[in-house]
């Protein structure tokens, strides 16, 4: 395992920090790449090789030029004679487990090629707080927000085949190559420890602090979901969350004309009899008829190829948070419950985009043709419905952009 650091004018006390965190680990096959970007800190330079001296398995390189975090990424990655490498910030600490958990999920599954942790943000003062605890690969949720961020951990082989990180996107790298990675690999080779294994360091000058802080990163981010819809060849736009500046949209193009019709979910109703009933493009499923039915916005969704149900804007918030056992563990979600809707995990399930499994919520909108594949169930309800096409291989997805126009 080759731990990958670019360091730059990095305090010297957060360095340490760091390097104790790797020293201390319970797997103890690694080797700590330190990328020196060029710091004009001449002290740095003088603390990573004291450093070095200390332990063979800490290799300290020192770049005579800046090459960003990118490119003294890649250096590092060049360097590295590790099965995988783990990218690791240079003020940001790891668990002692972290490692061994993440090499035991590898031998476990030994088609995976990338690998994230949950994490959990650290103050200047060591103090922890707002844990983010993350689902299994979730494609849409990666879309809206970076959720992977640490500890990310990939195959070298397949770093060194994509050519690594790319400096374009200086200010969002890690982001653009996990779209990039993700592109060409299959679901089971994404793995995902769910364990705080990551403590991500936040003080004046951190990303983990705001965007405020590195205002370039916005337009990095913008482009790389742009090309990442290119890539996919999608028909979407990519839209910023206005309230929410980390946060974005995929708005995928509707076609016109769509028809709508609202259903009661019915114990005593089939989906056949939905069906042969019907004629409008999308069914809304719903526990109360929906008055304006027609004046949802944002349909793109409920007509994409990859997605069964679609779950609008639900205003019972702890409704919400309870389906979330369909991608995190149960008590997790009791945990998530308790949280105040500040805190990071609790706003994010709240307002971002990201992949659901059988849910039982008020709202659900089909397209019609859909439900001729899950013809054979005899009743109606959310579950239901959510399961059999999820079976088929159909994403739920929780777009909470799908409001009434007067909203």
């Amino acid at each position: 395992m080759s731990i990958i650091v670019p360091a730059y004018n990095t305090p010297t006390k957060y360095l340490r920090e760091m390097v104790q965190s790797v020293e201390s680990q319970s797997y103890d096959n690694w080797e700590l790449i330190i990328v020196d970007d060029a710091s004009p800190d001449a002290g740095l330079k003088q603390e990573i090789s004291a450093i070095a001296k200390t332990n063979a398995k800490i290799k300290p390189f020192f770049l005579k030029a800046n090459r960003h975090i990118a490119g003294a990424t890649n250096y590092g990655i060049h360097k590295a004679s590790g099965e995988y490498v783990a990218l690791l910030d240079h003020d940001d600490v790891l668990h002692p487990d972290a490692l061994l958990r993440i090499v035991e999920k590898i031998n476990n599954l030994p088609d995976v090629k990338f690998i994230y942790t949950d994490e959990i943000k650290l103050d200047e003062r060591g103090r922890q707080y707002q844990p983010f605890f993350k689902p299994d690969w979730n494609a849409d949720f990666l879309r809206s927000v970076n959720y992977i961020t640490h500890f990310a951990v990939m195959q070298r082989k397949l770093l060194l085949e994509l050519e690594g990180e790319n400096s374009n996107y200086n200010g969002a790298q890690d982001w653009e190559l996990f779209l990039r990675i993700t592109r060409i690999l299959q679901p089971q080779q994404i793995a995902h420890v769910s364990q705080i294994l990551y403590y991500w360091r936040v003080h004046k000058n951190s990303t983990a602090q705001g965007l405020d802080a590195k205002p370039y990163v916005i337009d990095a981010q913008k482009r790389a979901l742009n090309d990442d819809i290119k890539c996919r060849q999608v028909q979407a736009q990519v839209v910023r969350d206005s309230t929410y500046g980390a946060q974005w949209r995929l708005k995928y193009s509707t076609p016109q004309n769509l028809t709508i019709k609202n259903v009661l979910f019915s114990e005593s109703t089939t989906v056949g009899d939905v069906i042969r009933d019907e004629t409008a493009d999308i069914i809304v499923f719903s526990e109360t008829m929906i008055k304006d039915i027609d004046n949802y916005s944002d349909m793109g969704d409920v007509m994409r190829l990859d997605i069964g149900a679609v779950v609008p804007s639900v205003a019972d918030e702890s409704r919400v948070i309870e389906n979330l056992t369909s991608i995190l563990d149960k008590k997790i979600v009791e945990c998530i419950q308790t949280l105040s809707r500040r805190s990071f995990t609790k706003h994010i399930y709240l307002t971002a985009r990201y992949n659901l499994g059988a849910i039982d919520l008020p709202v659900l909108f089909i397209e019609r043709n859909k439900l001729a594949s899950i013809d054979g169930l005899t009743r109606i309800t959310s579950r239901l419905l959510t399961k059999a096409l999820c079976d088929k291989g159909l994403k739920t997805l929780h777009n909470p952009y799908m409001t009434t126009k007067e909203e």
